[in-house]
């Protein structure tokens, strides 16, 4: 999609025709409502599948998710009741995003949604819902091609966000449309301004690509298991994973381009390694049998320091950029008051 193409949403007021008044087609609004309408019928299909895996006395193919999970355990799996907790948190905040973006107005003609979400949305849940059933039915090489397949998705669906703020930032600028108000970007007006798009568009699949980065190494470690790989290698898979989970999660942080940290991301899987390391503390017979006590304390410690180094960072660097953010406002505030008190002065000399 080239510049001259991009369509910023009609909510977003502004003096200047950015879209040179482009006609519409009739054909646009309604592939939006079914784009919508879709998004809604994959969430209840998806969230349907999950309730009945996990609350349903059948589950699906007579076994529950947390069944299937002690089955299968993995130095990596985390304790059961987070793992519900935050699925809880995923499906609640996904539930508001699909139910707003049908509904509210705003979130309906968000470029977040309009431009950002696309299929992805769609595709994810498709995925997800074959990896919940291939998994459940012991096709583990299938399931972990589908979570594979959820994850890009999810991250897609991240990276089609950002590109599309980016370049509505560029469009507006090469506009020179100064009084544009396009919520999370630059361009935006100075006054405050509470950018609920974020918790409706964004923070929702942050937490949901987080979580899903987070099973993709579980699963691997699963169908590793499954091939009566060598002990070694297991103990190898998950501490590297930790490893490239925790680099991965200090990038989206510590990201110094327009100074926008990402916070969802790096919390999910703050929180899969603190689940981690609470199952650890309590193995079951399986993974006793299996690994050795230096083997289990090393993944302890490893998730533990993991864990305790993105929380602090991501709580340094918000307070950082929360400094930042004030001190500049700050400094804003006194170059406004001293040209206001210069030009008041020069007024006063002259009359």
């Amino acid at each position: 999609m080239s510049d001259e193409d991009f369509d910023l949403p009609t909510d977003f007021p502004t003096n200047i025709d950015i879209n040179n008044s482009k006609p519409k087609s009739p054909a646009m609004p309604f592939l939006k409502k079914v784009m919508n309408a879709l998004n809604l019928i994959s969430y209840i299909v998806v969230l349907s599948t999950y309730l009945i895996a996990t609350y349903s006395n059948i589950g699906i193919n007579n076994l529950s998710d947390e069944e299937l999970l002690n089955k299968h355990p993995t130095l990596l799996t985390p304790n059961y009741k987070s793992t519900k907790f935050i699925w809880g948190v995923i499906f609640f905040s996904q539930g508001v995003f699909a139910v707003a973006q049908l509904w509210v107005i705003r979130c309906r003609d968000h470029i977040l949604l309009v431009e950002g979400i696309g299929p992805m949305y769609i595709l994810a849940s498709f995925a997800q819902l074959i990896w919940y059933v291939s998994f459940a039915y012991g096709m583990l090489i299938t399931s972990f091609v589908f979570l594979f397949g959820v994850f890009v998705c999810a991250v897609g669906l991240l990276a089609r966000q950002y590109q599309t703020f980016r370049k509505a930032e560029m469009k507006i600028e090469s506009k020179n449309a100064a009084d544009m108000v396009v919520p999370g970007t630059l361009a935006q007006k100075k006054e405050e301004f509470v950018d609920d798009g974020y918790w409706l568009l964004r923070f929702p699949f942050g937490i949901y690509a987080g979580w899903i980065s987070c099973m993709i190494p579980l699963m691997l470690s699963i169908v590793l298991s499954t091939l009566e790989v060598d002990v070694v290698v297991l103990v190898w898979v998950a501490v590297m994973s930790v490893a490239l989970l925790t680099g991965l999660s200090m990038g989206l942080l510590l990201r110094k381009e327009n100074g926008l940290p990402s916070y969802s991301m790096p919390s999910a899987i703050a929180y899969f390694f603190c689940g981690v390391r609470v199952e650890l503390e309590a193995p079951n017979d399986i993974i006793l049998a299996m690994y050795d006590e230096a083997y289990l304390n090393l993944l302890k410690n490893v998730s533990a320091i993991a864990a305790v180094m993105l929380l602090v960072t991501a709580v340094s660097r918000f307070g950082a950029v929360y400094l930042r953010d004030r001190c500049m406002k700050k400094e804003e505030q006194d170059d406004e008051y001293d040209a206001t008190a210069g030009l008041d002065e020069v007024d006063y000399i002259q009359a």
